[in-house]
This record gives structure tokens, sequence and C-alpha cells, in this order.
């Protein structure tokens, strides 16, 4: 292939991705207020009709009717969001092969891979250095706190951009009613799974009831899973409004729960742990913390707390690795470590044992 026709390539390639370039979904244009089923009732809603996703939470009737003007309204529509996330993971596949197709040409020209690395890690070098000129050349004509002003300005214009293109971006959850259908359709093949389980809570006598109660399939035992049923409590957690509140509490209700007795089927019985399944425990949720947290509140480094806190209560999350329509893999974490582990890949699932420890270390008093 001659090097003429590869740039030529590399030149129509640009074009088609330029193309292919996913522009956030402008939602503001294309609401309209529709009634949705969920938690045992309709609920007044507004929904995109061009990706489908539902905009905020549920409205008061007397708001909804007032923006409807008299017109009955339309019954939420999921199908809009599933084209329209079919459509982006089309355009994303093609992206994918576009990206792929230009390294492996890029790197001929330039005379294999390593070679083009090297020149983006120069590249870098370049800018850095050039950046932290720039930074001595402010520190000279202003003070140094005025430069760390300065840039604490710039990383919260950063995070802000981030956190709006994070919060465009599809297949979002928005509410715990769509965790916990989600959860349980993905994990239904690895565990038996038991809903609103019931029970007390040993020291206080105070009847308590827990979203799911799991055991292991005997495809996981065989791997090393412990044959214990364990809880998963499932939360959505905002990530700009009541954060800490609700993360905190979420969390303690799991706590409490590995001290409660549960009834399933006549029998009695305690959990090995618990978990807490969130948006959170999806990376993508997770950079939306980040980017809403700023050196005042610090969301993200309250969330490590809770969770480090939480760890010697055998309380961890549930962590999906990928994101929600194309999954990679799940792992149970705690703040010291993983317990059990799933990775998928197209020869199907492979499981692994990776430190029982964190499930069975008594924690009580100086541990």
């Amino acid at each position: 292939m001659s090097t003429d026709f590869t740039i030529s390539r590399i030149d129509e390639i640009d074009r088609e991705i330029a193309l292919l370039r996913h522009e956030p979904c402008q939602c503001e244009h294309y609401l309209e207020v529709k009634i949705r089923h969920f938690g045992g009732g309709e609920h007044y809603v507004r929904q995109c009709n061009q990706c489908g996703r539902q905009k905020g939470g549920a409205l008061k009737a007397i708001d909804a009717l007032d923006e409807l003007h008299g017109q009955t309204p339309r019954t939420f529509d999921p199908a809009i969001e599933e084209k329209y996330t079919s459509e982006l993971t089309l355009r994303s596949k093609k992206l994918s092969r576009l990206s792929r197709e230009k390294i492996q040409l890029l790197s001929d020209v330039n005379g294999g891979i390593e070679p083009l690395y090297r020149e983006e890690e120069r590249k870098y070098r370049e800018a850095f250095q050039k950046l932290s000129t720039h930074l001595d050349a402010f520190m000279e004509s202003f003070t140094v706190d005025k430069t760390l002003f300065a840039l604490a300005q710039q990383e919260r214009r950063i995070k802000k951009e981030k956190r709006e293109n994070a919060e465009k971006a599809p297949s979002l959850f928005s509410s715990e009613t769509e965790l916990k259908a989600w959860m349980f359709d993905f994990l239904k093949s690895d565990f038996y799974i038991y809903q609103e389980v019931s029970g007390i809570h040993v020291t206080e006598g105070v009847k308590v009831r827990i979203d799911y109660v799991l055991y292991p399939r005997a495809h996981l035992i065989e791997q090393g899973f412990e044959p214990a049923p364990f809880g998963i409590e499932v939360k959505y957690l905002n990530q700009e409004k009541n954060f800490a509140h609700k993360a905190s509490r979420g969390i303690w209700q799991a706590i409490s729960y590995n001290d409660c007795e549960f009834s399933l089927k006549d029998r009695k019985f305690s959990l090995k742990f618990c978990l807490l399944f969130s948006n959170l425990s999806f990376i993508h949720e997770r950079e939306i913390l980040e980017s809403h947290s700023d050196h005042t509140d610090g969301k993200s480094m309250k969330w490590l707390g809770i969770l480090n806190v939480a760890n010697h209560a055998k309380v961890g999350v549930l962590k999906i690795t990928g994101k929600r329509e194309s999954v990679k893999g799940w792992a149970m974490s705690f703040a010291g470590g993983v317990y059990f582990s799933c990775q998928l890949d197209k020869d199907g699932k492979r499981f692994k044992l990776v430190n029982a420890n964190t499930v069975n270390k008594v924690r009580i008093g100086n541990f």
C-alpha cells in the first residue's frame, strides 16, 4: 500500500469519525410529560422523545396537569431509549473499528505502534513543560495564593464541563426502580434472588425488610464462593443533591442488616455480609460524583471514608465493570479488597475467589 494512499485513507477516516461523533442529546427541546408506571402506581414524569430518558423525578399532579394544558398524557415509552441506545452502540462500534484502522495505518507510516506511542508521550511532555512555564510566569506576576486560586477556578471549570458532558450521556440510571430491575436481571443466572425479605434486628427488636437476599448457585460455590446467604440493598444516590446524607444512611442501613435475623420459607438465618448496589456501582457515575466534588464538600472523599468504615462491618459495594448496556464483569468490593469477581468475555464468564478474608475476618473491638 503506497504512502499517498495510506494518508488519503487516514483523511477519509477522519471525516467519517467527525460525522459519527456523538452529540449529546439536547433533551430540553424534546421533553414531554407522560405517565410512567413504577412502585405500584402511576406517576407524571418528563420523557425526552429523542433519547428516551426520564429527566428528573416524578412531578406533582397539579404541576403536570398545568404543563399538559388539558391534553391527555401519553404513556412513557421505554422503546425510545432502547432504539437510541442501539443506534449509539452501532455508532460506537463503527467508531472503534475506524479508530483501530487509523492507528494501524499511522503505525505503518511511522514504522510500528511503539514509535507512535513514543511520539504521543513526547507531545505530552512538551505540553506539560509549557504549562509549567506558564505557571511559573503567572507566579512571578502574582502571588502563590493567587496562582492556587486561579488553578482552583480552572479545575472547577473543567469539572463542570466534564459533569455536563457526562450527564448528557445515555443510559444513566434515574431511580431505584431502574437499578433493581437491572440488577435482578443481571445476577439471576448466578444467584438465587429473594426480594423484600423480612427480618428483625436482634438487639433492638425492630422489624426490618431488606431489598434482596441472595444465595450463590452451584457453579459459584464450586469456585469458592461461601455457601451462605448475603444481602444487597439498592439505592439511587443523586451526586448533586443530599449525597452525603443519603449515602451514609444507605450504608448504615446495610450495616444494620448484618445484625438482623431474617426469615424465608420458615427458615431463620443471618447474613454473611451485605452489599450496596447503586448508580455509583458504575465508574461513569462515580466520575460524575468526582466532578460534583470540590474543596469545600469533598463528596468523593466522604464516599471513600464511608466505605472504609463500612468495610469493618462486612459491608461493601457491588461494582460493575463496563457500561450498563455492555457489562464486562462485576466484583464484590470492600475497602479492604475484593471478595469475589466475575469477568465476561467472548468465551463466557470467568469467576475468581480473590480474598475470602474480606468477609470472614471477625472485626470486633481492637482488631
